[in-house]
């Protein structure tokens, strides 16, 4: 429920006193008895959730997401009836619906893409891939900057720029090691990582100059953009402006303070952008689809289940009720057997 001031007030029936885990074990045995977000009903073919994948780690990852919460938002999550977008993002890890073909394997977002939008929306070129810590010979790339990457996690980025001497290669080798072997965020239950095939990767530069490369971030709910986002220079001041689907800038802050940035003209092709973001979410009741131009060229980045491991608080409360309202999941709240019957399109865009 909201309290009047644009937040999610807290449980009604919560003391000061009530520990987490005791919060969590009431919130479950109503779940359980309530038969709520879809807990009693079985996972639709080709699709995973947290419920069986944790396991054991079921309730102790819930714990610590609602301390998570509570530390950046004040109060306790809503674990019944979530009305704000971070709210709904923290059950999702839970209760969520998650393809077996992990989207957030940034080597295979481009295969969410329909093979009509393919050639319009580009994927960055991939330069060399390999599943060990030892990179290619400076005979085999390139001379020049590229983006040494890993799939499976986030802040695995790192431009290097060949030829490479050998004691760049040298302290290059356990970095790599230590990305191959991460578990990514155990701590924040986001056990879908772990369903990929690790790999290190080059990919092309797609910067145009010496600052980060400017993206954009389509927030789709239900298979519709409802806002999207703008970073620039991630690495100094970080600008980061909001926007709505038709690219009217929203004066609000997401999860960058907003400081002094200024709208920035919409990209030449939004309407593309837009079309390839909806098109992807087509497949999920929430993703986040991030691309990149240069040169006129869209490109797609990756996407996202759950931006920011949900760690973050959106900074206009507004903003979190807004892209709440706009997700409705099929697995939330009281459901019915086959739940998620049409939801979701059945005929994914590449071969399982």
């Amino acid at each position: 429920m909201a309290d009047g001031r644009g937040a999610q007030a807290p449980p009604a029936d919560l003391g000061h006193g009530v520990r987490a885990e005791k919060f969590v074990i009431r919130a479950l045995e109503r779940i359980a008895d309530e038969g709520l977000h879809g807990i009693h009903e079985p996972v639709p073919q080709r699709y995973l959730r947290g419920v069986e994948m944790l396991g054991e780690d079921f309730a102790s990852g819930l714990v610590r997401s609602v301390e998570i919460y509570r530390r950046n938002h004040d109060c306790r999550p809503e674990l019944i009836d979530p009305q704000t977008f971070t709210n709904k993002q923290l059950l999702f890890k839970f209760f969520g619906l998650i393809p077996r073909v992990s989207p957030s394997d940034k080597l295979r977002a481009h295969d969410w893409l329909p093979p009509r939008l393919r050639a319009q929306v580009r994927r960055p070129r991939i330069l060399w891939r390999g599943d060990t810590p030892a990179l290619p010979g400076n005979d085999e790339i390139a001379p020049g900057t590229c983006w040494l990457k890993c799939n499976h996690g986030s802040g695995t980025n790192l431009p290097v720029t060949f030829p490479l001497d050998d004691d760049t290669r040298a302290e290059l080798r356990p970095l790599m090691r230590r990305w191959l072997k991460r578990v990514h965020s155990k701590r924040l239950s986001l056990w879908w990582y772990e369903l990929m095939e690790r790999a290190i990767y080059l990919e092309e530069d797609l910067r145009e100059d010496a600052d980060d490369a400017a993206d954009w971030k389509f927030y789709v709910c239900n298979g519709r953009v409802v806002v999207y986002q703008h970073d620039s220079d991630r690495s100094g001041t970080h600008r980061q402006t909001v926007y709505s689907r038709a690219g009217t800038w929203l004066d609000k802050q997401l999860y960058v303070r907003k400081g002094g940035a200024r709208p920035v003209a919409p990209p030449d092709r939004l309407d593309l952008m837009v079309e390839a973001a909806e098109a992807i979410g087509q497949y999920f009741d929430f993703i986040r689809v991030d691309m990149f131009v240069r040169g006129g060229e869209v490109y797609l980045g990756e996407i996202g289940l759950v931006p920011n491991g949900c760690t973050k608080r959106i900074r206009d409360p507004e903003l979190d009720w807004m892209l709440g309202g706009a997700w409705q999941a099929p697995w939330l709240g009281r459901v019915s057997p086959g739940f998620a019957d049409g939801h979701y399109r059945r005929d994914w865009p590449f071969a399982v």
